[in-house]
């Protein structure tokens, strides 16, 4: 009997706050021209991070696209108020980013990437590799990123050349629940690097 081949793949979280808007100016109303549309190609992704060097808490830019996790490929939109000088974050984690309009011309440039923590869609965890810090740490897997969600933790020692690869029995660790629109949240701490496998 032949043995049943999965699909394994891996990624290793890293945000980018221009990944889909390079840092300029919005000339007037409408939808921007973006540099990227997704992550990954496995349906993972990030929160929507906005940066504006000047006032711009009188315009909205709503994002419109697929969260992570949502297999009907239902797509939604959200609308964040601009920020003064600072940033705005989206509450959705965002596998596909299809379109970001601002209501609009921006007071200053403008940019517009990833931010957060990394959001795995509904698969399964077969292992990972992490770079330590100097810093006692963790890699934290929460379905929905809900801390009674745990799923794993795994905890790295203090120590700046702790190198580690973790490698998960039989099928490996669902990331999700039941519901359509479950996702999990990796959360890093006090670490530096980090690769994750699934399938």
């Amino acid at each position: 009997m032949a043995s049943m081949q999965y699909d394994v793949w891996a990624v290793t979280p890293a945000t980018d706050d221009a990944y889909y808007r390079a840092n300029a100016s919005i000339a007037d109303a409408g939808s921007l021209s973006l540099l990227e549309n997704t992550v990954g190609p496995n349906g993972y992704g990030y929160k929507v991070i906005i940066t504006s060097a000047g006032d711009d808490s009188g315009i909205t830019f709503t994002i419109t696209g697929i969260k992570v996790g949502d297999l009907t490929n239902t797509v939604v939109s959200e609308t964040l108020t601009g920020p003064n000088a600072t940033t705005v974050t989206s509450n959705n984690f965002y596998a596909r980013v299809d379109s970001i309009t601002a209501s609009g011309a921006s007071a200053g440039n403008v940019k517009i990437g990833t931010t957060g923590s990394l959001a795995l869609p509904r698969t399964r965890i077969k292992g990972l590799y992490y770079v330590g810090t100097g810093s006692a740490g963790s890699v934290k897997f929460n379905t929905n990123g809900l801390a009674r969600n745990l799923k794993l933790q795994v905890n790295t020692p203090a120590s700046a050349t702790s190198v580690n690869s973790l490698y998960m029995a039989a099928e490996g660790i669902i990331t999700t629940l039941s519901g359509k629109d479950d996702f999990c949240v990796v959360t890093l701490t006090n670490v530096t690097y980090c690769t994750i496998i699934c399938g």
